[in-house]
């Protein structure tokens, strides 16, 4: 499901937008407190609410080396990738024409009249709208964005928490090298797993590579960057 979202400047207000139906599913709009100079400017177009995911999809992982080369790091950088999973599932081309005839656009929907200065090239090209989001984000905050406000980014923050260490150990993982060690039994999902642990999947040992917490779908012989086998 895809929430509805608006990047606004720190100078200006979230508009508060209607339901729309994306994918079998409602999206939702928050709102901010207005600032003082709210009323300043705002477009003066209606247009009905659509919402639209296209172009490629990428994984947290995906997302999360893009923040990364933007320069978000620590904290903000687990952040970054959960507020893109929240305003565009992953989708690169990913599409909020608002009621005012904005568009929220790209992985982490840059809003075309607020910030204008991001062209739609770079808004639905991944690395230059990480990088775009990086300088937004450092000019006023996560409060520019809906999902973060309203707290919806907060369901994908384990995810990206999980794809932030399996690119570098980022925001409290660990990379690859020593420490940590000693059997943790089998491997088994939803589990913290610190470098150097080994771990036993279908009778096979496999070594930690990098600290994570252990997903559906991450058995060791599926992801050799995050386990090394042993035998």
């Amino acid at each position: 499901m895809l929430l509805k979202r608006r990047v606004l400047t720190t100078a200006t207000l979230l508009l508060a937008a209607g339901a729309a139906v994306l994918m079998g599913g409602p999206a939702f709009a928050g709102t901010a407190t207005p600032h003082a100079q709210a009323a300043v400017v705002r477009p003066l177009a209606t247009c009905t609410q659509q919402s639209f995911l296209e172009g490629t999809h990428y994984s947290a992982v995906q997302v999360a080396q893009f923040a990364q080369a933007a320069g978000f790091t620590g904290t903000n950088w687990t952040i970054s990738v959960a507020v893109a999973e929240a305003e565009s599932a992953g989708w690169s081309h990913a599409r909020l024409i608002d009621t005012d005839c904005s568009v929220d656009r790209g992985l982490w929907q840059i809003n075309s009249f607020w910030h204008g200065e991001v062209s739609d090239s770079c808004a639905f090209t991944p690395s230059c709208a990480a990088s775009a989001t990086h300088t937004i984000w450092a000019n006023g905050g996560w409060g520019q964005w809906t999902t973060y406000t309203n707290g919806a980014y907060q369901v994908h923050m384990a995810e990206a928490q999980a794809a932030v260490n399996q690119v570098g150990g980022g925001g409290g993982g660990g990379g690859v090298g020593g420490g940590g060690g000693g059997s943790t039994g089998t491997w088994a999902p939803n589990h913290a797993y610190t470098v150097g642990q080994t771990v036993t999947y279908n009778g096979h040992t496999y070594r930690c590579l990098q600290s994570h917490t252990s997903l559906t779908g991450w058995e060791p012989p599926n992801v050799p960057a995050l386990w090394q086998f042993m035998s």
